[in-house]
């Protein structure tokens, strides 16, 4: 069995996105969900869409619900850099830069290889629904520390926007 080298997700297709809302977000993954459902969702990168959907689930649900213990570790460096990143991913929702591999701290983020699409849509909604109707995201960032809710939605938006980028929505020519 051959394994694929990773592919260089600062260089591969990508597609930019404007969300500045929830209802952005909710009619993107709308939009994604109609080319799944025909046959034209494709991906690039290293990630499946159900992934790529789960990944960014996994932090919606640990501002939601807290971060795993051992997830506050992050490397004094690290945690200074993010300090002064905030304003442009808290703040003004910009996405995080594409390409960074992930510390090994941080591993809990990585989605499971097999995880569906429906699966990583299914979770996503459920965030996307818990925030609507009013949980709060109140639980500390390891990297960015105490933030409030719509601060959260900024960071989580940004996410998004970059993660979501990596699907294709038409069938390849």
């Amino acid at each position: 069995m051959t394994t694929q080298p990773p592919v260089d997700t600062k260089k591969c297709e990508y597609r930019k996105l404007t969300l500045s809302s929830l209802d952005d977000l909710s009619a993107e993954l709308d939009r994604i969900q109609a080319a799944h459902d025909a046959g034209t969702l494709a991906h690039t990168g290293n990630w499946t869409p159900g992934q790529i959907l789960e990944h960014c689930t996994i932090l919606w649900k640990c501002a939601l619900d807290g971060f795993p213990p051992d997830s506050g570790k992050v490397p004094f460096l690290m945690r200074l850099i993010s300090k002064l990143l905030f304003k442009r991913f808290a703040v003004r929702g910009d996405p995080p830069p594409r390409g960074i591999k992930l510390p090994q701290e941080a591993a809990f983020l990585i989605p499971p290889d097999d995880t569906t699409f429906e699966q990583g849509m299914a979770s996503i909604r459920d965030c996307i629904a818990r925030v609507a109707r009013g949980d709060q995201m109140t639980h500390p960032s390891p990297l960015f520390g105490k933030m409030r809710t719509d601060q959260w939605l900024n960071l989580h938006l940004g996410h998004c926007r970059m993660h979501l980028g990596y699907l294709s929505l038409a069938a390849p020519n």
